[in-house]
């Protein structure tokens, strides 16, 4: 049994170090993860739950979309022609696999689940230092480990333009932007939770400090991502007038001051290029509009109208209804919607300020991510897809853990404050007493 739990939680760990390094690596972990997910759960399937009935779902419009229109695709370098369908149906495939670990083999807590996003927060600080070494790009370096390191970066990157923007672990700059948005709001999460000034001061600092990396890389859209991340953090905070005052505060930034718009010079021509794309983008899903024409056949039919070579719709909505039709549209809005309100049910049902907080904070980089979609379409990517479903898994999860099987948790809660309130003095009694009934109260 002990070593069961050491090689789950080794593989939970590398599942989100792969996130970090390369997007190589996210792949190779799922694989290994579902792997494991057979063995663990034995035949033991969920079919109907949330999340998993929507990756169900996607995976049979994927099989009737490929079988309706079959596509092949052709890697000239090895030889080798695959059908399209299988690698989408693998992703879904993988995910459901993801949350039936969760579900299934992981079993966490939400204190346990509050320490693995800490850690990944402090581990984010390996996506910022790749960041500010690309911008810095230092002549000594290159003779060293690390220049070999940025080196693999470089010649792995899958970016348009070659310009000075830094495209961090991830191969290009809005993807590697996007995985910093989330790292900035767990610093905002981890200044919550965290005891002590120095701690709290540490993760304000790393507030600021991502926020520095996301600026190297150039990305206009993550900007917008991270507004509506830290705006929805601080609702479900219940900060209702905070809230307002933080939208004001940053129209009003804006408003004053246009310059700090990055790369501003170079916006009208995005905007025009970006309108190609969404309408090249809308033609392809009134063509396909039922089922999708599926990824990477999105790419072939977009280069036979245009001649040019897009792989995706730059927008998260155009994307799943180009690449999915009205089904997977339909499919995904169920699932967003699913999402937040679990997670408000979640945090309502909690009565611990950290556990209140962790629920705003997987909301907050899931609906950042899908405003930082708006302009590009980042959680097709297997690093920032991988963390934008963690995220949706997670907040399922910890939902059914706290309100659907309340009452046993809640029986261990109170059995560890009534432990808890026997070691303290006699003079202390009273207050444990207080809060004891306070707590029932809410409850």
């Amino acid at each position: 049994m002990e070593r069961n739990q050491h090689v789950i939680h080794n593989l939970t760990a590398f599942l989100y170090l792969s996130i970090l390094l390369s997007p190589f690596l996210p792949p190779v972990a799922l694989g290994l993860l579902s792997c494991a997910t057979i063995y663990y759960v034995r035949g033991n399937w969920e079919l109907r739950s949330w999340p998993e009935v929507v990756f169900l779902g996607f995976m049979l419009v994927i099989i009737i979309s490929w079988c309706y229109n079959p596509t092949w695709y052709h890697l000239k370098d090895q030889d080798i022609t695959f059908p399209i369908g299988i690698v989408p149906l693998a992703t879904f495939g993988a995910y459901y696999m993801l949350s039936m670990w969760t579900r299934k083999v992981l079993n966490y807590s939400w204190r346990d689940l509050q320490k693995v996003y800490l850690l990944f927060w402090l581990s984010g600080l390996y996506v910022a230092a790749i960041v500010f070494l690309q911008q810095l790009d230092w002549y000594g370096l290159h003779a060293t480990w690390v220049g070999d390191l940025l080196d693999f970066y470089r010649t792995n990157r899958y970016q348009s333009e070659r310009s000075i923007r830094s495209i961090g672990t991830t191969g290009n700059s809005n993807l590697t932007a996007a995985l910093l948005i989330c790292f900035a709001l767990l610093s905002i999460y981890a200044s919550s939770v965290l005891e002590g000034k120095w701690k709290k001061t540490l993760a304000f600092s790393m507030f600021f400090l991502f926020c520095t990396a996301i600026a190297y890389t150039g990305s206009r859209g993550a900007w917008i991502g991270l507004v509506i991340g830290l705006i929805v953090q601080v609702w479900m905070t219940g900060q209702r007038k905070w809230t307002v005052g933080l939208f004001a505060a940053f129209v009003g930034v804006v408003s004053f001051f246009p310059s700090i718009i990055p790369r501003k010079d170079t916006l009208a021509t995005t905007i025009d290029d970006r309108f190609q794309v969404w309408s090249t983008s809308w033609e392809i899903f009134q063509d396909n509009w039922l089922l999708g024409a599926l990824p990477i056949h999105f790419g072939q039919l977009y280069k036979q109208i245009t001649g040019k070579i897009i792989y995706h719709a730059h927008n998260v909505v155009l994307g799943i209804a180009s690449e999915y039709g009205v089904i997977g549209l339909l499919l995904f809005s169920a699932l967003i919607f699913m999402t937040i309100r679990r997670a408000r049910a979640w945090r309502k049902a909690a009565n611990q300020k950290g556990e209140k907080r962790l629920a705003g904070m997987l909301i907050s980089q899931t609906v950042a991510l899908l405003g930082h979609g708006m302009y590009d379409y980042p959680i097709i990517s297997p690093q920032v897809g991988l963390l934008f479903m963690l995220s949706v898994v997670m907040i399922h999860t910890q939902y059914e853990r706290r309100c659907v099987i309340r009452p046993n948790w809640r029986d261990d809660e109170e059995a560890a404050d009534k432990l808890k309130a026997a070691s303290y003095p006699a003079t202390h009694l009273s207050a444990v007493l207080s809060i004891r009934k306070v707590d029932k109260n809410d409850s």
